[in-house]
This record gives structure tokens, sequence and C-alpha cells, in this order.
């Protein structure tokens, strides 16, 4: 909308009165102004553009910009803060990297006994887990007779009851090596472990429940590892291995 001036102006650029039509605010806190209008008391004298001084504006000073930078000093502060950031920092990004590791992996081995202990309830039949694989040729569980169940294992339906022979046998679920070196053993279930068709773990080395897996990783045996414990009825859980009742004492290697 046009602004409409009052008072004579003075050109700062011709030193010239004037006395103008219009003035147009195009942009707020523009500090010149294009306007068209008359020049001087001679009305016949005009200027079709001019650059005037708004009578509201301010005059700002220019301001000189010095280039800045670091000094020695600075630099060899700023290096040692870092320094000492980095080495709080990467030990505790360490230990977080271990402790999710280990809990996912003895959470992945406890939903994995209680479906061979569901499977076993809900087919009336005995589910076995050994450490092993599924054979290639025939498509069959193989338990390998090993102790180390950090190189995977196998699940199926035990259905001659002997995990040493599984020909024909459909397996159920299949777990690869444990990463990060980590190693998982049992004393009780040092090669295979088979519920019953009541949800039962069959013992067979007859030891006082409660039966334990160790799971332990490069920190070693204590309040880092975890025990996947076995209760007499069948019930899974997991512990610190330090805790009471975790019915172990060691990795188990």
């Amino acid at each position: 909308m046009p602004l409409k001036c009052t008072a004579l102006l003075t050109d700062p650029i011709t030193g010239l009165s004037v006395l103008p039509i219009t003035v147009r605010t195009v942009t707020v806190g523009r500090l010149w102004q294009t306007y068209t209008g008359h020049v001087g008391k001679n009305s016949k004298k005009t200027a079709t553009t001019l650059n005037i001084l708004l009578p509201d504006a301010q005059n700002h000073p220019r301001i000189t910009m010095l280039a800045g930078g670091f000094t020695l000093i600075e630099l060899m502060i700023t290096i040692a803060i870092v320094a000492v950031i980095a080495m709080i920092g990467i030990p505790a990004m360490g230990d977080f990297i271990l402790n999710n590791r280990i809990r996912s992996q003895s959470g992945n081995l406890m939903l994995q006994l209680a479906h061979a202990r569901s499977e076993a309830i809900r087919t009336a039949s005995r589910v076995t887990i050994c450490p092993g694989q599924v054979s290639d040729v025939t498509g069959d569980p193989v338990c390998n007779g090993t102790t180390a169940w950090e190189n995977g294992w196998v699940s199926f339906v035990d259905t001659n009851k002997d995990p040493e022979e599984n020909s024909d046998e459909t397996p159920l679920l299949i777990s690869t090596a444990l990463d990060g070196n980590n190693t998982l053993r049992s004393a009780v279930f040092s090669t295979y472990i088979s519920f019953s068709p009541n949800g039962w773990p069959v013992d067979p080395s007859a030891a006082d429940p409660p039966w334990s897996f160790a799971l332990c990783d490069s920190r070693g045996f204590g309040n880092d590892a975890r025990a996947i414990v076995i209760a007499l009825a069948g019930r899974i859980k997991v512990l610190e291995a330090n805790a009471t009742g975790s019915g172990i004492t060691n990795c188990g290697t």
C-alpha cells in the first residue's frame, strides 16, 4: 500500500530537496528504498528512481569482521578433552555390546527350550535338543555328540527316543553358532536335553534339580555370565551366574 510523505526530504546522493509523490516499502528492515517523484520545487524536473533514506530508518555503522582460528594452546586443550572422552566412552560401549549380546543369546535359548517343551506337550511325544545340525543329504537332524552347544543345536520330535539315532525325524528348530566366541555348556545336559510328553525334562544324569546351562563371554564366569535354569517341572528362567539358585559354579569349559 503506498505511503504518503508530508515533509521535504534531501537526497543523500544529489543533495537536492525531494518532494516524493509515493514511497513504497518493499522489504521490512531495508535501509534504502526506491521512489518515483518530483525533484526540488520545480515540478518539471523529475527523477524516475532515486535512492532515499526513509525518515524512520536507522543508520547502522559498518561492522568489520575479523577472521579467527584456533591457537596452538586451544588446539592442544581440545585434543586432550577428546582423548579423555574417548578413554571413558570406548570401554563403556564395549560393555554395552557384550551385555546386549549375552542377553540376546540367553533369551533365545530360553525361548527355544520353552518351544521344545510346549511341542512335547502338544504332540504328546518326546522332543530332544542336541548340539548338532541338519544333514545336507537326508535333511534329518544329526547330533554330533559334542558338549560345545555354542556351535549350534537342533531340536526335533524324538520318535525313537534315542538322540544318537535320528534318521527320518523332522527338525523343529535350528540354531546357528553363537556370536562373539561365547561358550554354552551344561554339566547335566552335556550332549542333549529331552522333554517328555508331560513337559518335564528327562534327566540323563540323575542329578538333583535345578539343571542349568552356563553361558559365558570373554569376561568369564561372574555377574556378566548367565545361567539358563530348568526346574523339575520344566519351567525355564535366566539368572546371573552368581545368583542364588543358578545351579552353576563355572563356565563348564
